[in-house]
């Protein structure tokens, strides 16, 4: 189906949702807590009747306890077969009255298969973590693929089994060439088992807790260090004393080579997982040392099928006075599973493709492994004379690999890498039209944002954007002109469309359509931008971390197997990946820098009020920020000349104080860092997982060019002052619960349309969210609070606009001269970022957010090129309160002089251009 033509619903279609209770609308708040049991009541049975999950994400749970969450391809359809996260019960209540039951483990996505063919030329996505299988999963304790994966004319499938007697899981992974040649590849197993440097000392304020990393601590050859000749390797997590941390874990590798017994399928390397799991060797200490690869090579003749197989053993959470009898057992299972595989249940073929074990293993529970033997395949070939061949009758059966979207364009203009300026000038010099620059974008979210590999930036795509395109070329020939007009801008899913559904990334809004555009939304849309579509989001925009859209989470650009950032992943995978010219995100804490900062974009964080918030789904009221992401500081401020306006509904937008520029573009000005004075405070750059290579390239680059632009280095912070603004006392009423009351009742079609959600509580307690961010039921009976009084938010907004005045006067005194500064610098990111299989409240990098968004002050964040490791980095310049334009002026000299040294923007290589089709399209 053609991107304009698809329906507006969610792409993603999740399994059906129980109907609801109708519920009777009461004023008292005994009625609403009727009104919220009843609700509730349905999907409690259907839980407990079922004995599944109400909808989407599966656990499987084993007999210590464990609950196991396999990223399956039910909502957010990660579809790695990975382990999220083990927990010792589901779910998570950020906002409710309730604990999230502990982590059993400290792993963050673990048991993802990353595989490189060796091929010329290499096929997209060589070497990054295999997705796409379409895992079913039984209800019980298995998950198989239901389509396979083809990389390069090899197919790969994948099934899971978690034991639920015992302790431990199984995967097998499965690979058929099906070229006409030999191919040979490598294949990863691995991910994360922690976060953070194990060695940090637990008093240590700037560091991440050393009891949320690993290491590893032995291994078959009872030592700490993996060789070939290991079968399996064990991670555990520093001990705490009494207070319990994640147990440890094993993972089986298969049959370990030595001299005295040779093994062929042996593993070939221990990697690096975080990076290149093919070359960069295992690190064994640090951050870096919680990310474990281990490596097969195989070499397959044409039509030839061959399997590895893994087991991942876990303990139970442990103490000091525990630790050393869980180990043991886990090592004991360990050694176990490499002596004799638990295979009993596989297939015949399935046992003898498997690469990665000896025909002794393999035969140890009783299969007659000379089905797998040369003699019997018909052959005459000099496979492994261990008889690692297959049996030519015996067939692994692996499901079809489906169609893969259209990688061609019937558009003639190359919108890759184009800036707002320059599509605008091609459109009014008539080199092209809004409708070719949309056919060209659209062509691309076909091909890339789609299937398998997509990096389901978008949610939703618009069915009218041709028309809409179409219309703006022809106010253009009738002499408009704008500096959106005609520009494809994509909108993060949690902004009101009226021509779309508006979910916030849930299931708990799913179709939802508000009445109004959101007030900056309608301001694009007069400006005759081309609405192409919503991109996807964290659900609820959240955590931070990562961008788990229900409906498909969101990967990264430039480096497809980890996060996108932040609950904006979508809007900045979406310009990254050149499939918008620019989108609308939000941050309330990292939401705009963090995307931005992955992906290579210009972002700024306005002060409070400096943009509308009418009209978008909240996460903490007067401290949302609605913003723009663009591929340069010029596009910024094309945008900015749109979106900022006074908003009556919104009483923020005519804060005391507010000024701002009549022409955004006035601030462009090269000599605009000249003469300034950029505070620098040194424990701001320091990663909280310990790493240096990120944060310092970012510090190097940030000093060099702010310099060459003629700007001066102030020391600020301790010793001379805090690190952090000074705040006055917060007020105690609940500020969160209040924006969803605002948001509610100023949506009544929300009831109209069916929907049951009348406070705070009804959506955070939400049974249709993702489930590991689901609340209990137990824990939402409580009542609704009463709404703020105006008297109660005025003193919010006072208080915001207390913490400006402090921020500005900590500006002012907190350096080594004690003389004021213009601005204050800060990184963006302060380590790698993590692979996206993970998720939760765990970290996917070194984060540490700016005093901006704490203190209702501007900050805008570009880029500085990349890091030593490929990943894209930006910096940040905050400023006091109205200084927006100042900032947007210190990023556009800054830019020029990054850019001029090749150390600025970057563009992403994953998302090439299209060649073009050989027949045109209508």
């Amino acid at each position: 189906m053609r991107a304009d033509q698809s329906n507006p619903e969610p792409r993603f279609s999740p399994h059906s949702f129980e109907s609801e209770a109708r519920m009777v609308n009461g004023r008292s708040t005994m009625n609403q807590f009727l009104k919220a049991c009843r609700w509730l009541l349905p999907h409690v049975l259907v839980a407990l009747t079922s004995g599944r999950s109400v909808v989407a994400f599966n656990y499987v749970t084993d007999a210590n306890g464990t609950w196991w969450g396999i990223q399956d391809a039910t909502s957010p359809n990660v579809d790695t077969g990975s382990i999220r996260a083990t927990q010792t019960g589901p779910g998570d209540c950020l906002f409710n009255t309730c604990v999230t039951p502990p982590y059993s483990t400290t792993i963050n996505g673990y048991a993802g298969i990353k595989v490189l063919v060796h091929a010329t030329p290499a096929p997209r996505m060589n070497g990054e973590i295999m997705r796409g299988y379409g895992l079913a999963f039984d209800g019980v304790n298995r998950f198989t693929s239901t389509q396979s994966i083809d990389l390069g004319g090899i197919v790969i499938s994948r099934s899971a089994y978690i034991n639920t007697s015992a302790n431990w899981g199984r995967w097998l992974d499965t690979f058929t060439n099906t070229t006409k040649s030999r191919k040979t590849i490598e294949v990863a197993f691995g991910g994360q088992t922690g976060y953070g440097d194990p060695r940090t000392d637990p008093t240590d304020v700037l560091h991440t807790s050393p009891f949320n990393a690993s290491s590893i601590v032995n291994t078959a050859s009872g030592d700490a260090i993996v060789t070939p000749a290991d079968g399996w390797v064990e991670t555990a997590t520093p001990l705490n004393g009494a207070t319990p941390v994640g147990g440890p874990q094993a993972t089986v590798i298969g049959t370990p080579t030595s001299s005295a017994a040779p093994f062929g399928g042996a593993m070939t390397f221990a990697g690096d997982w975080l990076d290149d799991a093919f070359h960069d060797p295992l690190v064994y200490a640090g951050h870096r040392g919680n990310f474990q690869a281990y490596v097969n090579t195989i070499t397959l003749k044409p039509g030839q099928t061959r399997s590895v197989l893994h087991f991942v053993i876990l303990g139970q959470t442990v103490t000091a006075a525990t630790s050393e009898a869980v180990r043991a057992s886990v090592e004991s299972v360990a050694t176990q599973l490499a002596n004799a595989p638990e295979i009993r249940d596989l297939t015949a073929a399935e046992i003898c493709s498997i690469d990665n074990f000896s025909a002794s293993a393999l035969s140890a529970h009783g299969f007659d492994y000379t089905l797998c033997t040369r003699r019997h395949r018909g052959d005459d070939d000099d496979d492994d004379a261990d008889g690692g061949g297959n049996n030519r009758r015996l067939t692994v059966r692996q499901p079809r690999v489906p169609d893969q979207p259209e990688a061609e364009t019937s558009a003639k203009y190359n919108v890759v890498g184009k800036t707002i300026q320059r599509l605008r000038a091609d459109m009014e010099s008539g080199i092209t039209t809004s409708a070719e620059i949309t056919r060209a974008y659209l062509d691309r979210i076909e091909a890339y944002d789609g299937g398998q590999f997509g990096f389901h930036s978008y949610e939703l795509v618009a069915s009218d954007a041709m028309q809409q395109a179409r219309a703006a070329d022809r106010a253009r020939r009738r002499g408009g002109r704008g500096p959106l007009l005609g520009i494809p801008i994509a909108i993060k899913n949690l902004y009101d469309t009226f021509d779309m559904p508006t979910t916030n990334g849930s299931l708990t809004f799913q179709g939802f359509r508000p009445t109004h555009d959101a007030f900056q939304v309608a301001l694009v849309r007069e400006a005759g931008a081309v609405i192409i579509g919503k991109t996807a989001l964290e659900e609820y925009a959240t955590y931070g971390s990562y961008s788990n859209d229900a409906y498909g989470q969101v990967w990264n650009v430039f480096n497809p197997s980890k996060s996108p950032i932040a609950s904006s992943g979508g809007s900045g995978s979406a310009v990254a990946a050149n499939l918008a010219a620019a989108a609308m995100g939000s941050q309330t804490g990292d939401s705009l820098y963090g995307p931005s900062s992955a992906q290579s974009l210009v972002t700024l964080r306005g002060t409070d009020g400096l943009e509308s918030g009418t009209g978008v789904m909240p996460l903490v009221y007067l401290t949302d920020f609605g913003g723009a992401m663009a591929r340069s500081v010029a596009d910024l401020t094309d945008i900015l000349n749109v979106v900022v306006a006074t908003d009556p509904a919104d009483p923020e937008t005519s804060a005391p104080g507010r000024h701002v520029p009549a022409d955004w573009r006035s601030v462009l000005d090269p000599n605009a860092l000249k003469g300034k004075r950029i505070g620098f405070i040194a424990s701001r750059w320091v990663d909280p997982f310990g790493t240096t290579n990120t944060v310092q390239i970012e510090q190097q680059r940030a000093i060099q060019f702010l310099t060459a632009a003629d700007a001066t280095i102030v020391p600020m912070g301790a010793p001379y002052g805090s690190d952090t603004p000074p705040a006055p006392v917060s007020p105690t009423t609940n500020i969160r619960a209040e924006g969803w009351r605002r948001y509610i009742d100023s949506h009544p079609e929300l009831v109209a349309q069916g929907f049951h959600i009348f406070s705070d509580v009804d959506v955070q307690c939400s049974q249709r969210k993702v489930e590991y961010v689901r609340a209990a039921p137990s824990a939402c009976l409580a009542p609704p609070l009463p709404p703020l009084t105006e008297a109660e938010v005025q003193v919010w907004r006072d208080y915001r606009r207390g913490r400006q005045k402090t921020a500005g006067q900590w500006m002012d005194t907190a350096t080594a001269d004690g003389k004021p500064v213009d601005a204050v610098v800060y990184p963006g990111l302060l380590s790698d970022i993590s692979l996206n299989d993970g998720g939760g409240s765990k970290a996917s990098f070194g984060r540490r957010d700016t005093p901006s968004a704490a203190n209702g002050i501007p900050s805008v964040a570009f880029p500085v090129g990349y890091d030593d490791r490929g990943q894209p980095i930006n910096i940040q310049l905050m400023g006091r309160a109205w200084d927006d334009g100042t900032l947007v002026g210190m990023a556009y000299a800054f830019e020029l002089i990054a850019n001029a040294a090749g150390q600025g923007h970057v563009e992403a290589t994953t998302a090439p251009p299209l060649p073009r089709e050989r027949r045109r399209r209508n």
